[in-house]
């Protein structure tokens, strides 16, 4: 991504004159009037049949589920109570989905329920008995994922479906959550953490049993809110404890969109060593036919690792790759080559299945990995390459574990050392389904490591985006939860290999300010001091490992 006046991202061929990233840099909502639909390109061996009857199901207009109803097809009905008690129709489903954008930001997409990959886009349809209705396909069990709110924001709501019968939506993905909770580590020299998780399921499990004593869909519906919002809660709580379950030596990374005046770089990171974990800083070079801007790279790289700090260097944002000729594009691989034989760490794809990112994508990330082995230079760093987490926001070819599927062939894998993700919450809300699309992940790595290599919340220029996680209305708040949240989950996955690579981190450490454009000030903040730790005190408290000071 392509530094602007604070550091922002802005779409091919609409860079503003402030910076901003305007909506084009990603496919617009109302492309979802004319999506298609998706199916994946070899069909999935039929799945392990559930092991047991969701004994919590909604009165049925069918017979309940059982071991043959798996992956073989059918209509299953879905209940969503208003705030009033009653049944939604579509449109008010739709309306709560879209926080109230409407039908082009619609992101409901029926998943394969093992892999996440793209089935169908827009399964939800009208029915004249339920809130909506989603067909079954048949040969695969599936999840329907949509963006759904509790009180901590939005998620993206990963809800398995037993078959065909009847449902309320809410206490499906409750039962889904709670279920998969279960299994989950926890610390066992933390006593009261457990016993706080465990209070938390446990208020899960009663409302889960009221849902069951209702006597009618809609009452069954509006119980099943509570469910949810307990379910999400114990959720959040255990991805927020998981940090220190990851690798000792997985970092605490941030993102360098312009390069500190000199003898600033240190001081920037310093907050970042409470958590005691080791520091890896991405830097995005804009121009490297800039000799000023070369010069304080390298001279930014020598400061960090002189401040204990490693460093990653990014071959190219996702938001200029597309605008390269092959020229430019190999002239620019020498230069980053040449001027950084001490990185650490390259990115060698940005953003990939990023539509922007243009058809030549994998074939310049393939052509930058062979580069970097090949150099005996480059050929010992690290090499990791960042996919754009969306699952049924965009185009069906776009949505990320298909994408991966389908682009990442065994060449590229095996030049590669990291894959992680790059998630804006406004944009692709993940909330309390992070783990379960961590885990794809890390399924799409294979033995590589997993990284959360790109995070931002509440920057302008994301404005655009219709959801919200943390509060929906205090961008400072936001950050905070979203920064605590998705820094811990990732941290805590078994390959981690850091998180979360904060993209707008100067921006937000008051280094850089909208007076300074899209270079540091000589002297940071107005008030002379170093950023004040408005996300850094954030990834602090999420990635921390105990006995930290």
């Amino acid at each position: 991504m392509t530094a602007g006046d604070d550091g922002a991202r802005d779409g091919p061929g609409n860079r503003d004159t402030d910076g901003s990233r305007e909506p084009a840099r990603r496919p617009p909502l109302s492309r979802r009037r004319v999506i298609g639909l998706f199916i994946a390109a070899a069909a999935a061996l039929v799945a392990a049949v559930l092991a047991l009857v969701r004994r919590l199901a909604v009165p049925r207009d069918r017979a309940a589920p059982t071991a043959s109803t798996g992956g073989a097809g059918g209509l299953v009905l879905l209940d969503v109570a208003g705030t009033d008690g009653e049944l939604l129709d579509l449109d008010g489903v739709l309306e709560v989905q879209t926080n109230g954008v409407g039908e082009d930001a619609r992101d409901d997409a029926l998943l394969d329920a093992e892999t996440l990959e793209l089935i169908e886009l827009a399964p939800l349809q009208r029915h004249g008995e339920a809130s909506a209705a989603v067909q079954l396909p048949t040969g695969r069990t599936a999840c329907l994922n949509l963006s759904w709110p509790t009180s901590h924001g939005y998620s993206a709501l990963l809800v398995d479906l037993p078959g065909p019968g009847r449902y309320a939506l809410a206490e499906l993905a409750a039962e889904g959550l709670h279920e998969a909770q279960a299994g989950a580590p926890v610390l066992a020299d933390d006593g009261d953490q457990t016993a706080a998780l465990e209070a938390l399921r446990t208020r899960t499990a009663q409302a889960l049993a009221a849902c069951a004593a209702a006597t009618t869909p809609a009452e069954r519906a509006t119980l099943a809110e509570a469910a949810l919002e307990a379910a999400t809660t114990a959720q959040l709580a255990l991805d927020q404890a998981a940090a220190r379950l990851g690798p000792a030596d997985a970092m605490l990374g941030v993102t360098f969109t312009a390069a500190p005046p000199k003898g600033r770089a240190a001081q920037v990171i310093a907050p970042l060593d409470e958590a005691g974990r080791p520091v890896l800083v991405r830097i995005v070079v804009e121009d490297t036919d800039d000799a000023d801007e070369m010069n304080g790279w390298r001279r930014c790289v020598t400061e960090l690792h002189e401040a204990g700090a490693r460093v990653m260097v990014q071959v190219c944002d996702s938001q200029a790759l597309a605008d390269l000729d092959e020229e430019s594009w190999d002239r620019r691989l020498r230069a980053l080559l040449h001027a950084f034989p001490e990185a650490d760490a390259w990115e060698v794809g940005n953003e990939l299945a990023g539509e922007w990112t243009g058809p030549g994508a994998v074939a310049r990330t393939l052509a930058a990995a062979r580069a970097l082995a090949a150099d005996p230079a480059t050929a010992a760093a690290t090499r990791v390459l960042t996919l754009y987490y969306q699952l049924g926001q965009g185009a069906a070819a776009e949505s990320v574990i298909s994408w991966a599927a389908t682009n990442l062939g065994e060449e590229l894998l095996d030049l590669v050392d990291v894959v992680g993700l790059s998630v804006y919450p406004q944009w692709h809300p993940l909330g309390s389904g992070a783990r379960r699309v961590l885990d794809a992940l890390g399924r799409v790595a294979g033995d590589k490591r997993t990284a959360l290599t790109e995070l931002g919340y509440g920057a302008e220029d994301l404005d655009d985006g219709p959801w919200w996680f943390g509060s929906p209305d205090d961008v400072e708040a936001g950050r905070a939860a979203v920064a605590r949240h998705l820094t811990a989950a990732a941290l805590g996955q078994p390959r981690a290999w850091a998180a979360p690579l904060w993209w707008y981190y100067l921006q937000d450490e008051g280094v850089i300010t909208p007076d300074t454009q899209d270079q540091p000030g000589p002297s940071g903040p107005e008030d002379g001091e170093d950023g004040s730790g408005a996300v850094a005190q954030d990834l602090v408290e999420a990635a921390r490992i105990e006995g930290s000071d």
